[in-house]
């Protein structure tokens, strides 16, 4: 499969804040709900696009015309969470890349990340397969739910949620978005793949600190969108 990504550390949108004055940072105390709408998140993912195309960022050379599905994926976190918004770009009907938009502020930049010429997963047969997993490894169980998660970033799996009606015990049952190969539900190690949660990962630079960093992308998103509106929309 071919994913080229661009990582949120290497493509650093600074010269486009050159010039931009950034209103300050809304304390948690003044909001409380801080999940992000899909359509929040298709106006962040277009100010990225149009931002690296205008930076001449490596890898977009070709992206200039494109258009952004506002219908996005949902995946979900291993802790039920929803994690970001899956953004299909579309160039003369070509799917040329996705881009992934965080669905809730506490998790920092809304930027997560982008993928060119990506290979599209198997979603209805991964969330087919785990499901029948379950009913094989619990019979006796209920079926709570299945999402389409990231279960060890940046693998895309399908993750049924199945509680025993005796002992009132949740099990997780992994299947690989590609593969269709179930995951086992155990920590990573050095040695042995597994699951983890980025959801906490993410927290651990703490709330108020990413908070901060969501409204950061928030105003120059604002910022890009008011310029490429007094352009005309062209960029």
């Amino acid at each position: 499969m071919n994913h080229n990504k661009i990582g949120v550390g290497i493509l650093v949108l600074t010269t486009l804040l050159v010039g931009m004055v950034l209103i300050p940072a809304v304390s948690a105390q003044e909001e409380k709900d801080y999940s992000v709408t899909a359509e929040e998140a298709f106006k962040h993912a277009n100010a990225d696009m149009i931002s690296f195309i205008a930076a001449d960022a490596p890898g977009f050379e070709n992206w200039t015309g494109a258009s952004i599905d506002s219908k996005p994926v949902e995946l979900y976190d291993i802790n039920g969470q929803k994690l970001f918004y899956q953004f299909s770009v579309y160039k003369e009907k070509k799917l040329i890349g996705t881009i992934d938009i965080y669905a809730n502020k506490t998790l920092g930049n809304s930027f997560n990340d982008i993928t060119f010429d990506p290979e599209p997963y198997k979603a209805a047969e991964a969330m087919k397969k785990s499901k029948e997993i379950a009913k094989k490894n619990y019979p006796t169980g209920e079926i709570e739910s299945t999402k389409m998660v990231v279960y060890r970033y940046p693998s895309i799996g399908a993750m049924t949620l199945v509680k025993d009606k005796t002992t009132g015990v949740e099990h997780r049952i992994f299947v690989d978005a590609y593969t269709l190969d179930e995951v086992q539900d155990k920590p990573v190690t050095e040695t042995e793949p597994g699951v983890w949660s980025m959801y906490e990962m993410k927290l651990k630079s703490g709330v108020e600190e990413n908070l901060k960093e969501w409204e950061k992308s928030d105003q120059l998103t604002k910022s890009i969108e008011q310029e490429a509106a007094n352009k005309g929309g062209q960029y």
